[in-house]
């Protein structure tokens, strides 16, 4: 893949990020309450978005935890995944393989696992 074709790719999820976030932001934050999930999702994917590798903990949190930020959707998982994939963490290949492909998702885990330029899953064979 060329800069120019990787460049794109990252543009793109970026885009998708900035388009779904608010989603997930308060529309007013209450002082001294303690972020919900969701709160905390946001908070991770403006992080990631700012290049904040401190945020990965948060995002490893919504891939990993069955009821942590998570709704029948599952877009939370697709949020995670392009924030994971634009910081960078190729540790997160496996969590991101992992996702359900499903909804947002079925857009959000290929661009996420070519940003990070993890090679195909082997197909199985009989």
């Amino acid at each position: 893949m060329t800069p120019e074709e990787k460049q794109r790719l990252i543009e793109r999820a970026r885009a998708i990020l900035l388009e779904q976030v608010p989603h997930w932001e308060p529309a007013t934050r209450v002082q001294g309450k303690p972020l919900s999930g969701y709160e905390q999702l946001a908070s991770a994917v403006r992080g990631a978005l700012a290049g904040d590798p401190g945020v990965i903990p948060t995002l490893h949190r919504v891939l990993d935890e069955p009821f942590f930020a998570t709704t029948n959707s599952l877009n939370e998982n697709a949020l995670a995944s392009l924030s994971l994939a634009l910081l960078g963490d190729h540790a997160s290949i496996p969590r991101i393989r992992a996702a359900p492909g499903i909804n947002l998702n079925r857009q959000a885990k290929p661009l996420a696992l070519a940003i990070l330029d993890a090679p195909k899953e082997p197909s199985s064979s009989p």
